[in-house]
């Protein structure tokens, strides 16, 4: 699959250079909440800023998300935000502050997938997605990514933030084990190899975005031109 991925296409690096900007706005939603719910140090640390050197690694939010992308088309989280969870108000709090990111792709999402409504106008309502220009199908293959980031962060697998969301309510030894490595190591890979192995997983993903698209309006043909951008957007084609 790595070797069928459009590396040649700037409509893949596009999307790429778009996935690192919402990964961006993903930590700074986590910063704003945690600031809002009592860490006044996280401005102090630099994590209320739009600067993608502030949470961007060369390895982890670059070399390897674009590996996982082209391999499979999934969004491995990319950044992180040190937040001082000890300064937080209360657990309701530190579950708010880890929500903060899947809300912002999920916002994203919905901005991208407003734009392409056809009550806008901007594509036809019976315009299949082989012949959208390029500005929409980025914004169509983003749309798909932000609810496969925020579907996958969501899952109560430890780093992510629905294990975070969850993390506050559990017993303090428990979670001192998941959150220690090799435990929290291997639940992480093991996430990871899920998703590749069994695609019955992915598939479920898919399916909660036609949903979701389906409560914006988008009758079943128009919400699989959103996959089907994706997938051009990926790994070419027309």
């Amino acid at each position: 699959m790595l070797a069928e991925a459009a590396f040649d296409s700037p409509l893949f690096w596009a999307l790429f250079i778009g996935w690192i900007l919402t990964v961006v706005l993903h930590e700074f939603a986590h910063g704003v909440v945690a600031l809002w719910g009592g860490d006044w140090t996280i401005r102090q640390r630099g994590g209320l800023t739009l600067n993608p050197l502030q949470y961007v690694d060369p390895v982890t939010s670059i070399i390897m998300p674009a590996i996982f992308l082209a391999m499979g088309g999934v969004p491995l989280p990319g950044g992180s935000t040190y937040i001082r969870r000890d300064l937080l108000r209360s657990r309701a709090w530190e579950t708010a502050v880890s929500a903060a990111g899947p809300a912002m792709n999920l916002l994203i999402f919905l901005l991208c997938a407003l734009a392409l409504h056809p009550a806008v106008g901007w594509v036809g309502p019976g315009t299949p997605a082989t012949q959208w220009t390029a500005p929409q199908l980025f914004v169509g293959a983003l749309a798909v990514l932000q609810v496969l980031a925020a579907l996958l962060n969501l899952m109560p697998v430890p780093p992510l933030d629905g294990f975070q969301m969850i993390a506050p309510y559990l017993n303090g030894d428990l979670r001192e084990k998941l959150t220690t490595p090799p435990l929290a190591t291997f639940l992480f890979l093991g996430y990871f190899v899920v998703l590749w192995k069994v695609p019955q997983v992915f598939g479920f993903f898919i399916r909660v975005l036609l949903a979701m698209l389906g409560v914006l309006g988008y009758d079943p043909l128009q919400q699989w031109q959103f996959v089907r951008a994706f997938d051009i957007a990926l790994w070419g084609g027309g």
